[in-house]
């Protein structure tokens, strides 16, 4: 277990150091201080030595991510990229799936589901057309959509999971769910629509998220549903 001022001290260090970069460097510098900052808090999942092994492996797969993010502009690293990180959003659904598997929604609830989903798929599409000719390349957008399927199903099930417990445990994988996918967002508008200054929102939220997840794992998850009815 970590000390109770560990997590965020090293996460206020990460994002002050990341902002400096962010304003007197370049992209590249940019990228190696995001893959140093997701080595550093990998390094630090595994000091806790308690952690799983499907959420050690999502973290993982992000840190391989930033590792292809160096060359980002390579057509087929660039999609490399968005598999890699399609497939630790889904692993990180998959963390908390034993706990929500038996969660029961109404019919109303069901449709609230499909209509939020829908309409993220819709933002999406939007997004994605507003991505410039220079970046485009013949499955780009086909990746795009997987992956933004799989952060709304991501966002999905860390609300359940928020709901049914309600508890700390959820509250951090919550909080790490929802701000990576901010920083994905944030990522987006920044590389894809070139609005430079929304780096520093990007690795704040990318930050702040990773060190919620890394916090997460050093619960038991030995909690209880906090109710038996149906939930949402």
């Amino acid at each position: 277990m970590f000390s109770k001022n560990f997590l965020p001290i090293v996460a206020g260090i990460l994002v002050l150091a990341n902002a400096f970069i962010i304003f007197e460097y370049d992209l590249e510098m940019i990228r190696w201080s995001r893959l140093i900052s997701t080595f550093l808090l990998f390094l630090a999942l595994i000091w806790k030595q308690r952690s799983e092994k499907l959420l050690l492996a999502a973290i993982l797969l992000l840190l391989a991510s930033d590792v292809l993010l160096l060359n980002y502009e390579n057509t087929y690293v660039n999609s490399a990229t968005f598999l890699l990180r399609i497939t630790a959003y889904i692993s990180f659904v998959v963390v908390i799936l034993p706990e929500i598997k038996d969660l029961k929604m109404s019919i109303i609830q069901k449709v609230v589901f499909a209509l939020v989903f829908s309409l993220n798929i819709g933002m999406l599409y939007v997004l994605v057309d507003m991505i410039p000719e220079k970046y485009d390349y013949s499955y780009l957008n086909f990746l795009f959509y997987i992956y933004g399927s799989a952060m709304i199903t991501l966002v999905l099930a860390a609300i359940s999971y928020s709901n049914i417990y309600s508890d700390t445990t959820a509250f951090f994988f919550t909080a790490g769910a929802l701000c990576l996918v901010f920083s994905d967002i944030m990522s987006f508008i920044a590389y894809y629509l070139e609005f430079f200054e929304f780096y520093y929102p990007d690795r704040f939220f990318y930050i702040i998220g990773m060190v919620s997840l890394v916090k997460f794992a050093t619960f038991s998850r030995n909690h209880e549903p906090l109710l038996e009815m149906e939930r949402l």
